[in-house]
């Protein structure tokens, strides 16, 4: 029957588009009338273009997801019983039906929720909900929801994000020894990047080896032409214990030679917590309770960022359905893992409230 549940409530925020830029209203509706409807006091939070919904305001731990997704790519539908398709369905609508789910269970079972939950909106864009959010509010620990395959992350990538424009010289398509083609220089550009050692031949203990590429590239050529510019967005993946700043260091003198200009807009440290810290500590007991075991690092920015740059302590967990196929046409999540994922929220809430001396008797 959780199964059922859990793909009904999907199934209802799959059908609500809520792609980044203002356009969800719609999906914050519908969660803020079926948190009502279970007698839950939700707090509207609004700066007049991002919209939050916080319950339990005060809570020293969150349970942190955002409902809004990329332009729509897939509309939903269900293949084989279980597994549900549709723009948004890893990412991260899997994980906010897991949220509800758990919220809905906690009620019919007379207990509390006892942590804070938070529904944001803009991460797919610049992660402004997450931000006001922790304008407003600071708790002690989150867990960030995001596709994890049901793995507790504790690690987080860092990111760099830059654009660029490679100028060449235009000739004639048939006198290439007469211009400096950019689609050429951009790629030469983009093999010093790789080949810088390090940072891009590292090894890492959650994902190897760091990574650098081009997300975006055009350049026009009208006619028959040497292209003579190319515009495009770097985008960098780094390691948790690498710092960005030296990282920059590096890359700086090879696009001050190979770019008529560039700009990084996006420039992020990752991180790494402890085995002792508290919220690991919790995780690992809610783990043992249903059954997970598997520990790993988030390779992709998300709102954790915000939080663990703000003095909250952060883990990043969710259903799967990949992190890998989220974005494509074929992104899906079996709501088998969605009722998983939902039980482990669940139990994290309970152990939560009996406190950190129970947990640590428990792991003893």
């Amino acid at each position: 029957m959780k199964t059922e549940r859990a793909k009904e409530i999907l199934l209802q925020l799959l059908k609500i588009p809520s792609p980044s830029g203002g356009q969800e209203d719609r999906i914050m509706l519908h969660i803020m009338e079926f948190l009502h409807k279970l007698d839950y006091d939700v707090h509207i939070e609004s700066d007049g273009e991002m919209i939050d919904l916080v319950v339990n305001p005060d809570a020293e731990l969150f349970y942190e997801v955002h409902v809004d997704t990329i332009p729509i790519r897939a509309e939903p539908f269900v293949r084989g019983g279980n597994i549900i398709y549709g723009t948004g369905a890893s990412d991260i609508k899997g994980g906010a039906a897991a949220i509800l789910l758990m919220m809905e269970s906690l009620k019919k079972e007379g207990k509390d929720l006892n942590v804070g939950v938070v529904f944001v909106s803009d991460e797919e864009l610049g992660g402004r909900g997450s931000a006001l959010f922790m304008e407003r509010y600071r708790p002690k620990m989150a867990v960030v929801l995001e596709p994890t395959d049901l793995e507790v992350h504790t690690a987080h990538a860092g990111n760099i994000e830059a654009y660029f424009e490679v100028d060449g010289k235009e000739a004639h398509g048939a006198c290439p020894e007469s211009g400096v083609n950019a689609i050429e220089e951009t790629y030469k550009m983009l093999n010093e990047l790789k080949n810088l050692d390090p940072p891009f031949k590292q090894k890492g203990k959650y994902f190897d080896p760091p990574h650098i590429g081009i997300q975006e590239l055009l350049c026009e050529n009208p006619v028959y032409l040497i292209p003579a510019l190319c515009k495009g967005r770097l985008e960098a993946r780094l390691l948790p214990d690498q710092e960005v700043e030296d990282v920059l260091d590096l890359m700086d003198p090879i696009l001050d030679e190979y770019t008529l200009k560039y700009e990084y807009t996006e420039i992020w440290d990752g991180y790494e917590l402890e085995p002792d810290e508290e919220i690991v500590q919790l995780a690992k007991v809610a783990m043992k309770k249903v059954g997970l075991d598997e520990f790993g690092g988030m390779r992709s920015w998300t709102d954790a960022i915000n939080f663990m740059y703000n003095g909250t302590r952060t883990i990043v967990f969710g259903p799967p359905g990949n992190l890998d196929i989220s974005h494509t046409k074929y992104e899906r999540i079996d709501v088998r893992d969605v009722v998983t994922a939902s039980e482990f929220l669940k139990v994290l809430n309970d152990v939560y409230a009996e406190g950190i001396e129970k947990v640590e008797k428990e792991l003893s």
